[in-house]
């Protein structure tokens, strides 16, 4: 009989998994699926085309419906940096083996259910290959950096609206990534968002699951992404911050893909405008955190920090 699957209890404080990820999360979800039916009739024509090198132009009305894909793979694309499918495959593994021994209750069946749908779903080294593609390092995160700088320095006390120079530099950087992320956002990128967000969607069900977690002598499923993080040398803040540039990431995005149609035009002083900065700000301080250790994002002309834009006034504490 295989031995327990048991590891020792840790000591570490107990720290639940956010919330607002897993409404994140759900709000991918949504996305995808109103994505997949809009689309239906043109999925298996897209997915013909393949990857297609188209040159990078200022997006469409039409070119916002395939960005809309993006905002949800990008979410995808982070937390697979964190390890979270990873962590999901190995568990459903342990289990599928019989290394996992306790009774599990109603999470057996979801963590099955996982097993058996493995050959169904894109392969870890398919999904990076795709995340390459579409976020590839060198492009993306330059450009995303240069939208949170211009979506945060939108933020002044009081609120300047009419800034000219402001709302310039933004719409020159919505629409340098847009016009970059739109040919990378056809083809196979809307099937496979709706697939790997559906599995992150199981994952998370069964891995917050208080047996397993017990299973594995850990307090949270951030206790388990570490256990399995820390056999490839990642530790806990890297995972917390990839969780965070995909939470924070997915906002901003989303809000590019709804803006081409009225020119990137937001409201700084409205609610939903605060939350947008918000994001954006959260999204570039985590970022200078963690963009030493992306492979190939290379910060040759990268530009300067802006520094801090006021983020008490976006409910944010001073870097």
């Amino acid at each position: 009989m295989p031995a327990p699957c048991i590891f020792p209890p840790t000591t570490r404080a107990v720290h639940r998994i956010d919330p607002a990820l897993l409404r994140t999360l759900a709000q991918a979800m949504d996305a995808v699926w109103q994505l997949s039916a809009r689309h239906a009739a043109r999925a298996g024509a897209l997915t013909e085309l393949g990857d297609i090198d188209l040159p990078d132009t200022a997006p469409t009305t039409e070119d916002a419906q395939h960005l809309e894909a993006i905002a949800p793979l990008y979410l995808a694309h982070e937390l697979e940096q964190a390890g979270l499918l990873r962590t999901a495959e190995l568990v459903a593994g342990l289990f599928a083996s019989g290394a996992i021994t306790q009774p599990l209750g109603p999470s057996a069946q979801l963590i099955a259910d996982f097993w058996w749908g493995r050959r169904e779903r894109l392969s870890e080294a398919e999904r990076q290959q795709l995340f390459a593609q579409v976020f590839e390092p060198q492009g993306f995160y330059l450009l995303m950096q240069a939208l949170c700088g211009a979506l945060s320095d939108q933020l002044d006390n009081p609120p300047r609206a009419s800034d000219v120079h402001a709302q310039v530099v933004l719409h020159e950087a919505a629409e340098a990534l847009g016009g970059w992320l739109v040919p990378r956002a056809v083809g196979m990128a809307a099937f496979a968002a709706q697939d790997i967000v559906h599995a992150l969607s199981q994952a998370t069900h069964f891995l917050r699951d208080r047996l397993l977690l017990t299973a594995f002598g850990v307090h949270d499923l951030w206790g388990l992404l570490e256990t399995v993080g820390s056999t490839q040398g990642q530790g806990t803040a890297a995972i917390r911050q990839h969780v965070e540039l995909g939470r924070q990431g997915t906002t901003v995005l989303a809000w590019l893909a709804g803006a081409v149609p009225a020119g990137y035009a937001f409201d700084p002083a409205s609610a939903q405008g605060r939350q947008l900065m918000a994001a954006a700000y959260a999204w570039r301080m985590t970022w200078e955190r963690v963009r030493g250790s992306v492979p190939g994002s290379s910060q040759a002309g990268m530009p300067a920090s802006a520094g801090n834009p006021l983020p008490a006034a976006v409910g944010l504490p001073a870097a």
